[in-house]
């Protein structure tokens, strides 16, 4: 195909005021740029035709490319594409992300959101009003270059292929005229009713007055094209205009499921989906797996434990007490009682208010000055003790990033309680190998984050760590969070010993545990007891640990 030459600057300013008047809006978008390959060492299949940058505001388009598939002049409708996507489709985020959530209860490991093709329907349904066919040269030309070793005619999935059904039925094109020839008889073949159900779905997708009932009939529809949603992956030549939500905006979402259940419940009404789509809202930490499983390389985990770090917040707030975020602060400094300023005092020093208020016309000649001096915490900081948190993870408890890890909660719990108080805390998390031990720590995102770590394996209690820490810090209370499996671990031979040295090199040391009797546990732990600054609290359900948690944080920490 012959080339044409690049676009001027001012054919880019024509299209673009063209695009922003087919919208109607005002918007604070620059005008666009040409797009600079992502890796310009690697192969540029993947290099996006258009999209917005939300960092910067600014529209980039592959100019060479939309040349290349012989599409140029279709830039005012890809421009107008673009400014779609951020003025109405998604619009929000916010609003991407809770999808996003809601297609991984449907399609579970769904390896690629379908979430940009339902976007892109409802923007080009309202660009093709005006620019339909330039909309239509666009996916001409994306498919008249495939990916490499995919021959033309068959290159495309059949969920893309019914992708382009759609816009051929809402733009009357003959059939063939976007999905390649080749596949039109294979495609009923294998789907028998593809083209009957294209035209149906263009005639009730959008009829559909709620975005949500719009969306579970979208995914109802594509679901019959996903064999394997682990193994699900299409390219389309707009596919970089929707960002990814970010970890907000996910959070947000992972809670939203209560806003679904109406349109869920009209949607099995419908027929639409049946008792094999999983319809209930599942628990926090499920949907947050499913939400983060699909996020490529490491980010995945990255994800995965903040939201999780987010959802025992929640959990922790509902025991204690939630300081507002920006706490009033004392002023470092306080003023001391004015004197008369000198020459050759600092002239930093000079209280000019106080002066001009006090000495009216001889403020000039004759300034005040005040020193600064520290104030003191207030009596309310002062005090509390630091506390070392020993939180068992062996494998008889969950994973605290995939299922609800109550000693986790109530490591969570005690050391919030602590750090609002003015603590410092340091966790110590253990199981049958070497244990994991954190500095010392000023804030809860720092303490939250340590404490969501997880061993798993068999159980034994670090207690030459513990001895080692009270020689260092006698000052410190302990807590141990564990079960009936500490109770064992003090019954073998000089393990009782060594936790009794421990306990007389600290300010209190308390064994937080869930047992079936706490009779047992006293019977075991007798030697120590008898000790004042040891103390045995249990729980007999681990679903007690995070309300017994916070009791026992005011009950430890408080005057």
């Amino acid at each position: 195909m012959t080339r044409r030459a690049a676009f001027t600057p001012e054919e880019v300013e024509r299209c673009w005021r063209d695009a922003l008047a087919l919208w109607d809006v005002r918007v604070q978008l620059s005008p666009p740029e040409p797009h600079q390959p992502f890796r310009p060492d690697k192969d540029a299949k993947d290099e996006p035709l258009a999209y917005i940058d939300m960092v910067r505001r600014q529209v980039f388009v592959h100019f060479e490319l939309l040349d290349r598939m012989g599409a140029r002049d279709s830039l005012t409708a890809v421009l107008a594409h673009e400014i779609g996507h951020h003025v109405r489709f998604p619009h929000t985020l916010g609003w991407d992300a809770e999808l996003r959530v809601l297609e991984q209860r449907l399609l579970p490991g769904l390896g690629q959101s379908l979430t940009n093709l339902f976007f892109d329907l409802q923007v080009n349904e309202f660009v093709g009003r005006t620019h339909a066919e330039a909309l239509c040269e666009v996916y001409r030309g994306f498919l008249r270059a495939p990916e490499p070793g995919q021959d033309k005619a068959g290159g495309t999935t059949p969920l893309f292929c019914f992708y382009l059904a759609l816009y051929e039925e809402l733009w009357r094109k003959e059939p063939g005229d976007l999905v390649p020839r080749g596949r039109l008889e294979t495609l009923e073949r294998d789907y028998p009713g593809f083209r009957s159900q294209a035209r149906l779905f263009v005639q009730t997708f959008y009829a559909l007055p709620d975005p949500r009932l719009q969306f579970l009939y979208f995914c109802a529809a594509f679901i019959r094209y996903i064999d394997e949603p682990g193994k699900t992956r299409f390219r389309i030549p707009l596919a970089g205009d929707v960002p990814d939500p970010d970890e907000d905006d996910l959070d947000a979402a992972v809670q939203a499921g209560g806003r679904w259940a109406g349109a869920l419940a009209e949607a099995q009404e419908q027929g639409w989906l049946d008792a094999t789509h999983d319809t209930k809202d599942a628990d926090p930490l499920t949907t947050i797996g499913r939400v983060t499983n699909h996020v490529p390389g490491k980010g995945g985990g990255k994800l995965r434990r903040a939201l999780v770090a987010r959802h025992y917040r929640r959990l922790v707030d509902r025991h204690i007490l939630k300081l507002p975020s920006d706490p009033a602060k004392p002023e470092p400094y306080l003023r001391t009682t004015p004197e008369a300023w000198e020459y050759g005092d600092d002239p930093s020093t000079i209280d000019w208010t106080l002066t001009v208020v006090t000495q009216g016309h001889l403020a000039a000649i004759s300034p005040l000055r005040r020193e600064l001096e520290a104030d003191l915490p207030p009596p309310s900081d002062l005090g509390v003790p630091a506390l070392e948190l020993y939180l068992d993870t062996s494998g008889s408890m969950p994973n605290p990033e995939h299922q609800l890890n109550a000693m986790t909660l109530a490591a969570q719990v005690l050391a919030a309680s602590a750090l609002r108080k003015g603590a410092t805390v340091r966790g110590i998390v253990y199981s049958d190998r070497q244990p994991l031990v954190s500095p010392w720590m000023y804030d809860e995102e720092t303490a939250r984050d340590f404490l969501l770590h997880y061993i798993g394996g068999g159980t034994w209690f670090p207690v030459e760590e513990m001895s080692a820490f009270a020689e260092e810090r006698p000052d410190v209370m302990r807590v141990i969070i564990s079960d009936s499996d500490f109770l064992s671990n003090m019954q073998d031979k000089g393990a009782l010993e060594r936790l009794a040295r421990a306990v007389k090199k600290s300010r209190r040391v308390v064994a937080f545990l869930a047992v079936p009797e706490e009779q047992r546990a006293r019977q075991v732990l007798a030697p120590v007891l008898a000790d004042k600054r040891f103390r045995l609290a249990t729980v007999q359900w681990m679903s007690e640990f995070g309300p017994a948690a916070a009791a026992l944080a005011d009950a430890l920490l408080e005057k």
